[in-house]
């Protein structure tokens, strides 16, 4: 995943720009096709609860679209995983899945099959945590069958790109919410985690122990209401609170 991806993606001005950046990166980062999808908790009746957007043929993102009634929420293999608290999983046609729980493979059993007969032979699904949302989470497919050893090295990259992704779906939704105080060194520090420097090296930039670097990293996901550096990164630079 190209720095630059993620920096338009952040940057994106409309949800055409967004839709199109994230096809465009998707494509990039070898995966033919994807989608995106967020539910919130429930409403007034006739009020919007489901918002989503894929490049698949119809057929198949009507499944997607489906997720709008409960019945059929708590029916999906990947809202369960999702809503499990489970990480980023891959998966293939054959029915091999990463990690997730036994019964939610084997929910997803008949639905990693039907995506092969879509050609969608392989591919990574990402959940995403975030305040204030029912669930969310992107997949990315390919239509080359993969050995799922095959697939591990893409699940942080796009997870990131995932999570960035959501950040900018929030604030052109006009979800986003006060933007918390964040302290010189919880900034200084995530500026350096954003461009990709480890705890070990920050100790030593700021001269401080790896212990003092996770405990502001903490502090930092906590006050952003996001979960792990990675969130907590694409969380402040969307925002505007880190530049890089």
């Amino acid at each position: 995943m190209d720095w630059n991806h993620i920096e338009s993606v952040l940057n994106a001005r409309s949800l055409q720009e967004l839709v199109a950046v994230s096809k465009s990166s998707a494509t990039a980062c070898g995966f033919g096709h994807h989608a995106y999808a967020v539910k919130l908790p429930g409403q007034a009746i006739g009020t919007r609860r489901l918002h989503t957007f894929s490049d698949f043929a119809s057929d198949w993102a009507r499944g997607y679209t489906a997720l709008e009634d409960d019945y059929n929420e708590i029916r999906d293999a990947r809202v369960l995983h999702v809503r499990a608290g489970l990480p980023s999983a891959a998966w293939n046609a054959h029915g091999e899945t990463g990690f997730t729980a036994p019964e939610i493979r084997k929910k997803a059993n008949a639905l990693l099959h039907s995506a092969g007969d879509h050609g969608l032979r392989a591919g990574i699904t990402v959940p995403i945590c975030s305040p204030g949302v029912r669930w969310a989470f992107m997949t990315f497919t390919t239509d080359a069958t993969y050995d799922l050893r095959a697939l591990f090295p893409t699940l942080a990259p796009m997870t990131y790109f995932a999570s960035c992704l959501h950040v900018a779906f929030r604030r052109l939704q006009g979800w986003e919410e006060t933007l918390p105080h964040l302290s010189e060194r919880e900034v200084e520090i995530l500026r350096w985690s954003a461009i990709g420097k480890t705890s070990w090296d920050i100790s030593m930039i700021l001269s401080i122990s790896e212990r003092t670097v996770h405990f502001h990293l903490q502090q930092a996901a906590r006050k952003l209401k996001v979960t792990g550096r990675r969130a907590a990164c694409a969380r402040a630079v969307a925002l505007g609170l880190v530049a890089l």
